[in-house]
């Protein structure tokens, strides 16, 4: 039944994606935490809501990114992953439609059309196993991050805090970090770097379950350093 409705349906040339994301999204917020929107598009959207083919200003596009930031919102909020499939040679102004995946800890992939139901079919193949997921990173205060958005981080920049919305078997975070300025570092007074043997680190992860259940999950490592080259190289 279902697949002789969509072989009925006919296209007539304007592409409507910002109304049709807002109504998969607003559906699938009726169902379960955990459940997956996936947009495949073969064109720009030019008609409705979230419209490209208006963008003519800055103030336009900036109208446009906040519409699909939001549906990204109400999604991370309700437990739904949004995946992005775009066709390979056309244009759908991947760069906006990406923040749905972004915010959602869903993909977006450029795919060719021949492969479109081995892409499709591997994006449905992993189940989400969290919702909500928050990340903070505690660094040992002679050291910061680097490359990291400042709404991320804390004054000192030592505090990393980031959003998934919702997570997988196969999520992976990375930062990267280093020394603080070495200004800094001597300002600090009641810490002596010479003396430091070892760099503390803790993660605390913030998230809810499928059941509902909220829960916490905090990380905690030490990692050994050394001055000497030798060591370090081997």
């Amino acid at each position: 039944m279902l697949k002789a409705k969509l072989d009925a349906i006919e296209e007539t040339g304007p592409t409507a994606l910002g109304p049709a994301v807002l109504t998969a999204v607003s559906m699938a917020t009726q169902g379960a935490a955990g459940s997956c929107v996936v947009i495949c598009t073969d064109g720009l959207a030019n008609v409705g809501l979230g419209a490209f083919d208006e963008v003519v200003s800055l103030e336009d596009q900036a109208a446009a990114d906040s519409f699909y930031t939001k549906i990204g919102q109400i999604a991370r909020e309700a437990g739904i992953t949004i995946n992005v499939v775009s066709i390979e040679g056309d244009e759908c102004n991947i760069d906006t439609l990406s923040k749905l995946a972004e915010l959602t800890g869903g993909n977006v992939e450029r795919v060719n059309p021949t492969t479109l139901t081995k892409n499709f079919a591997n994006m449905l193949s992993v189940p989400v196993i969290a919702t909500k997921v928050e990340a903070k990173v505690k660094l040992h205060a002679g050291l910061q991050f680097r490359n990291e958005l400042a709404e991320s981080l804390s004054d000192d920049k030592s505090l990393l805090t980031r959003k998934f919305g919702n997570v997988t078997g196969e999520s992976v975070f990375t930062f990267e970090y280093g020394l603080k300025p070495l200004d800094q570092l001597l300002a600090m007074e009641d810490i002596d770097m010479t003396a430091v043997s070892s760099f503390p680190f803790q993660t605390q992860i913030v998230y809810q379950a499928l059941d509902g259940s909220k829960c916490l999950r905090v990380i905690s490592q030490q990692q050994q350093m050394s001055t000497e080259r030798e060591q370090l190289e081997k």
